[in-house]
């Protein structure tokens, strides 16, 4: 099956890691690349912006932290560019992927449940729903952040939904892909994921590099805006029922398993 399917590295020139990555990924049979890690966003891009990220993040971003989130925004940022409906699926050089998993089936899993983006790691549990089982994994729909861009298949049209919903900088990265309420990625996964994070020390240093802090009013302003960010959740979880039902009578008459 011609899944259009492909895979890209986000990982330092210089990584170590990169032998590991090539020997894990050569048993694939996919089409990868490497994406070499910018620090900075480049001008065409969002920029970081210090103010904001001080009144609705709580402090500054660290460098590596402004660079992760430059160096996701940049590999979305091409696959939007694309006039064809692709799929990529983005994972950081501290993932191993399971070498016996169909990785190309995920994307008819995406197109029967009408998804665009679909997580295959998460560092937290949140609160979640059960959506249907396929086979011995389910897919599954946090309800609230579940953390960490490790893995994940997005499709084109998610990606430019993606990068048409960021004006700035201003948080890490996966905070700001799990804000599904604004940017359109709910937050489906399959789970057990089919890859791991390996126990290698993270390149993400997050000690901000700077002591700037929130004022009196930046902290009123951000109680309001979370306030108004909560409402926004619970309205989309709502809406996301018919969704989750839509999803489980797709596989009740296309069933897939994994």
């Amino acid at each position: 099956m011609n899944s259009d399917l492909n895979v890209t590295v986000i990982s330092f020139t210089d990584s170590p890691r990169r032998e590991r990555v090539n020997a894990n990924l050569s048993a694939l049979g996919l089409p990868w690349r490497y994406f070499d890690a910018i620090r900075i966003p480049p001008a065409h891009l969002p920029q970081y912006d210090e103010a904001q990220s001080v009144r609705f993040w709580g402090r500054t971003l660290s460098r590596s932290e402004i660079g992760c989130a430059a160096s996701h925004i940049a590999v979305l940022a091409k696959l939007a560019a694309s006039h064809e409906e692709t799929w990529t699926l983005v994972i950081e050089d501290d993932v191993a992927l399971d070498p016996a998993f169909d990785y190309k089936a995920l994307v008819a899993l995406c197109r029967t449940a009408g998804l665009g983006f679909l997580r295959l790691y998460a560092r937290h549990m949140p609160r979640l729903r059960n959506v249907t089982w396929l086979g011995q994994r389910e897919l599954i729909r946090f309800k609230k952040a579940p953390m960490g861009t490790q893995a994940y298949l997005i499709s084109s049209s998610k990606a430019r939904a993606f990068i048409g919903s960021l004006g700035t900088i201003s948080r890490p990265i996966d905070w700001e892909m799990d804000r599904f309420w604004h940017n359109d990625l709910y937050n489906y996964a399959l789970f057990p994921f089919p890859c791991i994070e390996l126990t290698t020390a993270s390149s993400i240093k997050k000690q901000a590099e700077s002591d700037k802090r929130s004022t009196a009013f930046d902290k009123m302003v951000w109680f309001a805006w979370k306030s108004k960010e909560a409402g926004r959740r619970l309205a989309a979880n709502l809406r996301l029922l018919r969704q989750d039902r839509a999803i489980r009578t797709s596989f009740e008459h296309h069933p897939l398993e994994f």
